[in-house]
């Protein structure tokens, strides 16, 4: 059973190297796609952009949140967004922390950490960790799965 588990871990290790995102997209430019993604996504997120927002949620996104659990589609992230965010909460990405992985055929797999600050206030009072997949249908990227977690106060540097 062991030398079978092991084969096909190694004939599955081969095929996704062979694959990349998608044949238009190279795996050396992802990261910095994704940076322009998450950039476009924050800017909606912080101006409380909401059509820009409904565009890169895909209609059957899943968001999960270690604090207040999982929205369960596209309508309730974004009534939580209008009641909670919009006006009050501001997301920034914490330098140096993104990441960015390709999922073969699907898209991209982003991970960083991040802080929130008050709007309009400059520190940030709370910090997080994430991570996002983003879908690739071969022309639209849309974020499909979130999970955000790790909250906790900010501590001093």
């Amino acid at each position: 059973m062991k030398r079978w588990l092991l084969a096909l871990g190694v004939v599955l290790m081969g095929a996704a190297q062979a694959q990349s995102v998608h044949p238009s997209i190279p795996d050396a430019e992802l990261p910095a796609l994704i940076a322009k993604l998450d950039q476009r996504h924050f800017d909606a997120f912080n101006h409380c952009d909401i059509p820009t927002l409904q565009a890169l949620y895909a209609p059957d996104v899943e968001f999960f949140h270690d604090l207040t659990g999982r929205i369960l589609n596209h309508e309730q992230f974004i009534q939580a967004v209008r009641k909670n965010i919009c006006g009050k909460v501001e997301r920034r990405l914490l330098p140096g922390s993104m990441e960015v992985w390709p999922m073969a055929k699907v898209g991209a797999l982003q991970m960083g950490r991040h802080c929130f600050a008050e709007a309009g206030r400059p520190d940030c009072i709370q910090q997080g960790r994430f991570t996002i997949l983003w879908r690739f249908d071969g022309s639209h990227w849309q974020i499909a799965k979130v999970f955000s977690y790790d909250h906790r106060p900010m501590t001093p540097p």
